[in-house]
């Protein structure tokens, strides 16, 4: 009795220690995996910090690539299209008649957070121009014009802001979808500083550092097309009404 009384007792006691051994070494991976999780977003951090000093002393030209933008995780989209500001209300014709050569030429359209980013080449050092997404409208018009598919971006009063032309259906809509799950989340954001509560805004570093170039880069978009006509006019008036004086 008193032999089986000690068996149990030792098998008690290695079955203690064994648990003892692999609740440390539980501990000591958990602790080097925080360690390694936190050395590596210190780096992306010091690595953000950069980025934005070379963007601001710049001027905007540099620090922010396709491949910062992109982050780890990725961009929302990314595909080519032609773009080009739209007129205003009502559908266009769905074609680049008026527009510049370069508004003919096939861009990189990324998406990173609540913002449309525009490249012009895979090796610019920063997009050409952003776009706010919240508050606008994608839709995919029916049927193709000239071979393409067109996306428009609409106001939330329902004018055309931008015109995007994808060469397959299934990458417009893949443009569409994230376009519209992106606008969702940043009315979202807006409503939730509005209240407040910005510190309940958990997003990546890539994902914050793309809203900082956002910001920086909406005041380079193309002028409205209606605005140049607009202004095109007024300077043509006075010329008109010194003739008419003859």
């Amino acid at each position: 009795m008193a032999e089986e009384t000690k068996d149990r007792s030792s098998v008690k006691s290695s079955v203690n220690f064994a648990e003892s051994v692999d609740e440390s070494a539980e501990k000591k991976r958990v602790s080097t995996a925080s360690k390694r999780s936190s050395k590596r977003s210190s780096l992306r951090s010091s690595f953000f910090r950069l980025k934005s000093l070379s963007f601001r002393r710049s001027g905007g030209d540099r620090g922010a690539e396709l491949d910062t933008l992109r982050g780890t995780y990725g961009p929302e989209f990314e595909g080519y299209a032609k773009i080009n500001r739209a007129g205003g209300a009502g559908l266009s014709c769905g074609c680049f008649g008026g527009s510049s050569k370069d508004d003919k030429n096939e861009k990189i359209i990324l998406i990173k957070g609540a913002y449309c980013f525009v490249f012009t080449k895979e090796t610019d050092s920063s997009p050409k121009y952003a776009i706010a997404l919240a508050h606008q409208k994608a839709k995919l018009q029916q049927p193709p014009s000239h071979g393409l598919h067109r996306v428009t971006v609409e106001s939330s009063l329902g004018d055309i802001d931008w015109e995007l032309h994808f060469e397959t259906k299934p990458i417009a809509d893949q443009f569409v979808l994230a376009f519209r799950k992106q606008a969702a989340i940043g009315e979202a954001d807006e409503v939730r500083k509005r209240l407040g509560h910005d510190k309940l805004l958990n997003k990546r570093g890539s994902v914050k550092y793309a809203e900082a170039i956002a910001l920086k880069k909406l005041g380079e978009q193309p002028e409205k097309k209606e605005n140049v006509v607009l202004d095109d006019a007024l300077n043509v008036e006075p010329m008109t009404a010194t003739h008419g004086g003859y």
